[in-house]
């Protein structure tokens, strides 16, 4: 399906996957794990790279039990405890230095179709040529297609699509993530895709891959679970966008805000929770791993 995107702007809300024949005796024998640069991991999903999701002790957790993380860049984030591999976050300004080598090393920042970011990775790959370098965000087909020609590994898609980001409402920029992951995907590169934010329901991960994500990131469904870095206020923990005034202390340039959400589960029983979801979508998608979401038709409702 061959869509001009000036005309079709779709959200994970606005399309629809359609149902195809299934042989799987039970949805809980669907294989949900993904393999993503040279690792298997027991899903597609990674927790934002931010101060009220992910820690080194979540990140220890999380390792060990196969799931793929990505430490922020915020506060003491050189000292990693004892995790299976090293990912981590790294700014375009900020000095870089490891006291090891990080398996994974994330550019993070809001607009990565920008020269600085073009730089931060020219450094990077010189020092430090056995990381797999994961870089963005970008939104569009051209954003994409310059990070893989710096010789990325990965693209973090989705600019203005979180829950608590308001860059679209700041700066007039945004296109939902849905489609900036389908127009991406739809260059034919073989570089993966991280698509990152604009999830809200856990299907909304199947909707995801079959736009051609490789991976999906969401913030909001593990900042609220209980054993989260988020602090409680009230009862309730505390989300704070990463450009917020909470979270930077200031209020120039601001760009995220703050979300009292109701604390649930625990880390544990989120991932589950997404499992089970995923296990269910790969049965709705006539298969019995990841590979069948390649092939589901999809619609976009008008």
């Amino acid at each position: 399906m061959l869509l001009h995107m000036r005309d079709f702007l779709f959200t994970y809300d606005n399309i629809c996957l359609r149902p195809k024949y299934s042989e799987l005796e039970s949805r809980s024998k669907a294989n949900a794990s993904v393999d993503f640069l040279g690792y298997k991991f027991r899903l597609p999903v990674v927790p934002a790279n931010m101060q009220d999701v992910i820690s080194w002790e979540i990140a220890n957790e999380l390792s060990h039990d196969n799931y793929f993380y990505i430490m922020h860049r915020f506060g003491d984030t050189k000292r990693p405890e004892c995790v299976d591999f090293t990912s981590v976050s790294v700014g375009v300004n900020e000095e870089v230095y490891y006291y090891n080598t990080p398996d994974f090393i994330t550019i993070d920042v809001a607009h990565g179709h920008h020269i600085k970011v073009n730089e931060r990775i020219k450094f990077l790959k010189e020092w430090f040529p056995k990381s797999k370098i994961i870089a963005g965000n970008v939104a569009t087909a051209d954003g994409y297609k310059f990070l893989c020609d710096l010789g990325v590994d990965a693209v973090k898609v989705g600019i203005g699509g979180g829950s608590i980001c308001s860059t679209k409402y700041k700066t007039g920029f945004h296109i939902p993530t849905a489609t900036s992951v389908y127009e991406c995907a739809k260059v034919g590169w073989d570089v993966p895709i991280i698509a990152d934010g604009g999830a809200t329901h856990f299907g909304d991960v199947a909707k995801a891959l079959v736009l051609g994500a490789d991976m999906v990131m969401s913030g909001r469904w593990f900042a609220e679970c209980i054993d989260s870095p988020a602090m409680i206020r009230s009862g309730k923990k505390i989300y704070r966008g990463s450009t917020s005034f909470e979270s930077r202390g200031h209020n120039r340039h601001i760009e995220g805000h703050t979300l009292e959400i109701t604390e649930g589960c625990t880390y544990a029983e989120r991932l589950d929770e997404i499992e089970q979801a995923l296990q269910s979508s790969i049965s709705y998608a006539g298969g019995k791993d990841l590979s069948a979401f390649n092939n589901v038709e999809w619609e976009i409702l008008r």
